[in-house]
């Protein structure tokens, strides 16, 4: 049951991930459409889905240690895939911006429940390896976003898509929005077969008293973890989203070339990142339980500063190695930091420090890295290799 579970977690996560970054390989045609520019789009991809998501994630947090966290998560997938279809619709710039909050909303969910009902269906020996399956999603989404979104781009363009009805009308990144973001629904029938884990026994200790308490009592181990967290996805966010827009701006690749190529480094890379992560993260904790999870988020966010270093050499080629090294050190990070956070909590606040952590990483990350890139870029002129500069700039 426990392995089912995982799994249905990971196609959940994927299709989170999917639904998130899809604009990000549709950022010429939807720029193109309505007219706007690269901080608008920032703002529209980063923000509005961010401050919705970091808001809504604490209260998600807090429902995820006291609710029914399964039908927790069928609710959110609900509002994300219609919000997301939404999103493939809306004529209007603000149109656009309340779409993705909504996306954010439903996502926000997901995070802090998941986390919890593994943390319940794994022994803590086990924990890294189960969370960093689940962390594939975000790998797995974000290739396919990138992979398929660009190529059903292209074959919504030849027409593949004209013949179906009310979709076939639409420009053709609307039908790839609708079509991706429709298939979403596809997952509440999977997670409904699954019942509601039992919470693990607490102490007594941990059944008394007030979870923000307890929280601040622990403050001093768990303020830099969440901020490692958040500073690993401002970059990782900033790279990502402007990655496509780099290879098709700066080195000459169609987009359905580069997302082909993006998707098949985020699979390849972030997949080998996060099991090596998981499995590196929980040999460090049984050689050192007090400091080892530290030190593996500490060894992959060098990795990360030295892949970034890849952009400074000339060429297309240049540019999709230090992504694909990125992917996997920043994915090695991602599962530290997440594992070293459950260490230092009680099984009655994990959901909630899950949600602080991810408010923290979405908010910081995807509100501030992606529209960061694009302000340095503008104040840059745009032109040339601005936007690999404005990169190496954020991640360093």
């Amino acid at each position: 049951m426990a392995q089912a579970f995982m799994l249905v977690m990971l196609v959940a996560a994927t299709f989170s991930f999917v639904h998130r970054y899809l604009p990000s390989v549709l950022v010429d045609p939807i720029k193109l459409e309505l007219g706007i520019s690269d901080v608008q789009f920032s703002l529209l991809q980063g923000t509005a889905f961010a401050v919705l998501y970091g808001a809504a994630s604490l209260v998600c947090g807090l429902l995820a240690d006291r609710v029914h966290r399964r039908n927790l998560v069928v609710l959110g997938v609900v509002i994300w895939t219609v919000g997301t279809v939404l999103f493939g619709l809306s004529t209007s710039f603000p149109g656009l911006l309340a779409s993705r909050a909504m996306v954010g909303l439903g996502e926000a969910t997901l995070g802090p429940a998941s986390v919890s009902m593994l943390c319940d269906y794994f022994r803590p020996e086990r924990r890294g390896r189960a969370i960093a399956v689940s962390f594939f999603g975000a790998t797995l989404g974000s290739a396919l976003a990138f992979a398929a979104g660009g190529r059903m781009l292209d074959s919504a363009a030849a027409g593949l898509y004209a013949g179906l009805p009310w979709v076939g009308e639409l420009a053709p990144w609307r039908q790839v929005v609708v079509l991706m973001g429709a298939s979403g629904f596809l997952l509440v029938p999977a997670i409904l077969t699954f019942p509601e884990p039992q919470r693990r026994a607490m102490a007594v200790s941990e059944q008394v008293g007030n979870r923000a308490l307890e929280l601040w009592a622990l403050r001093d181990r768990i303020v830099p973890v969440v901020l490692a967290g958040a500073a690993v996805a401002l970059a990782d966010f900033g790279f990502s989203i402007w990655a496509t827009a780099l290879l098709t701006r700066t080195h000459g690749f169609s987009v359905a070339n580069a997302g082909t190529v993006l998707g098949v480094c985020m699979l390849a890379a972030g997949v080998g990142g996060g099991w090596l992560g998981g499995v590196l993260c929980d040999r460090a904790h049984e050689r050192s339980p007090r400091t080892g999870r530290i030190e593996s988020v500490v060894h992959a966010s060098i990795a990360m500063l030295l892949s970034s270093c890849l952009l400074l050499v000339p060429g297309g080629w240049a540019a999709v190695a230090a992504f694909a090294c990125w992917q996997v050190a920043a994915n090695a990070a991602y599962v530290g930091c997440a594992s070293t956070l459950q260490d230092q909590v009680s099984g009655r606040t994990r959901g909630i420090a899950a949600a602080l952590s991810l408010c923290m990483s979405i908010g910081f990350g995807l509100g501030l890295g992606p529209t960061s890139v694009a302000a340095l870029n503008q104040q840059m002129g745009g032109a040339g290799g601005a936007l690999s500069t404005s990169l190496l700039l954020v991640l360093l």
